[in-house]
């Protein structure tokens, strides 16, 4: 089931994120990171709160975000990473 936007961007609007992660197989060619990841996880401010979002979830706000925070790490054949993103400050001037 979709997660409202208006929704999603309330809670990054208090201080919220999203994190995003992906495994890739590390006999694949190395590539630039895929549009898409595994899965989306909304969090609280707080962290008392999570939502798993859907790439459709995503991609509804991901014009409005700015990734913040990137990790990798390579276990037994296996990358795995992910990211952060919160809202994108605009600012004027």
């Amino acid at each position: 089931m979709r997660i409202p936007e208006n929704a999603i961007l309330s809670t990054l609007e208090n201080g919220g994120c999203i994190k995003s992660f992906y495994r890739r197989s590390t006999q694949r060619p190395r590539q630039e990171k895929s549009v898409l990841a595994d899965g989306y996880v909304l969090k609280s401010a707080s962290d008392a709160d999570e939502t798993i979002l859907s790439h459709a979830d995503f991609l509804s706000v991901k014009t409005k975000l700015a990734e913040t925070e990137t990790w990798e790490q390579n276990v037994g054949g296996i990358f795995f990473g992910g990211s952060t993103w919160v809202l994108h400050v605009h600012t004027d001037g």
